[in-house]
């Protein structure tokens, strides 16, 4: 089975090229894929169940919900842009949604796919800054907001993000080596995460065996993408 693995996208009404980009790579490369993972951050922001009834991303999503209906199985998972993903979103894309992680097997071994969020574990206030905006209740009124405010909101927040995340530590912003070790040791030969926006792969060695980390690149340049086929994977675009 060939499976296909993507992450942070974001797309956005501001970027209708990616848009286009997105679409064009769905048409190329899903027809013959078995399962399709997107991995987070496939939009800019989302407002919760409202975002469906809005013309920003409803390109992407009917062809996603065009690819399953043609056989792939597909995967969405949340992630630090768009998280406020419950049963309307489900139901329209017909594809099983993660919030969180997910193990699962490959002919290559056990995989951990996540978003990666959660591997950056030094940057201690914008995960309690998470933890409050993923809370039930905030969500639950966040959700209810009339459209425009909840957009402004978010904007808003974006653009907060986009000014305060180049000026962070390096370690703030990667992948903490100590996380990534304790899913290895939890059992997962090969962990596939986006969130850090650089395409790369990177090897240890434990217990006489080698682990493998996939870290996918966005799509500022271009797609960025990863194929596992036969235990065999291969890395694409520079992110």
């Amino acid at each position: 089975m060939r499976r296909l693995l993507l992450s942070d996208v974001h797309l956005s009404p501001r970027h209708p090229d990616r848009t286009r980009s997105f679409l064009d790579f769905l048409g190329r490369q899903a027809p013959g894929t078995g399962e399709l993972y997107v991995l987070g951050d496939l939009f800019d922001y989302w407002i919760g169940p409202k975002h469906l009834d809005l013309p920003d991303y409803r390109e992407a999503l009917e062809a996603l919900r065009d690819v399953g209906a043609r056989g792939t199985r597909v995967v969405f998972f949340a992630g630090n842009r768009d998280f406020y993903l419950r049963r309307r979103f489900r139901e329209f894309l017909g594809a099983q949604v993660v919030h969180g992680a997910l193990d699962v097997t490959f002919a290559s071994g056990r995989v951990h796919l996540c978003h990666g969020d959660r591997l950056c574990t030094r940057d201690r206030a914008t995960r309690r800054a998470q933890a409050v905006i993923r809370s039930a209740l905030v969500e639950a009124v966040f959700t209810r907001l009339p459209v425009r405010l909840a957009r402004f909101l978010a904007e808003g927040y974006r653009a907060h993000s986009r000014r305060v995340t180049p000026g962070k530590p390096a370690h703030h912003v990667a992948l903490d080596d100590r996380a990534v070790l304790e899913v290895f040791r939890g059992g997962a030969d090969v962990i596939v995460c986006g969130h850090t926006h650089r395409a790369a792969k990177h090897t240890w060695r434990l217990g006489g065996r080698d682990k493998v980390l996939f870290s996918l690149g966005d799509w500022a340049d271009g797609p960025s993408y990863l194929v596992e086929e036969q235990g065999t994977w291969h890395l694409y675009g520079a992110g």
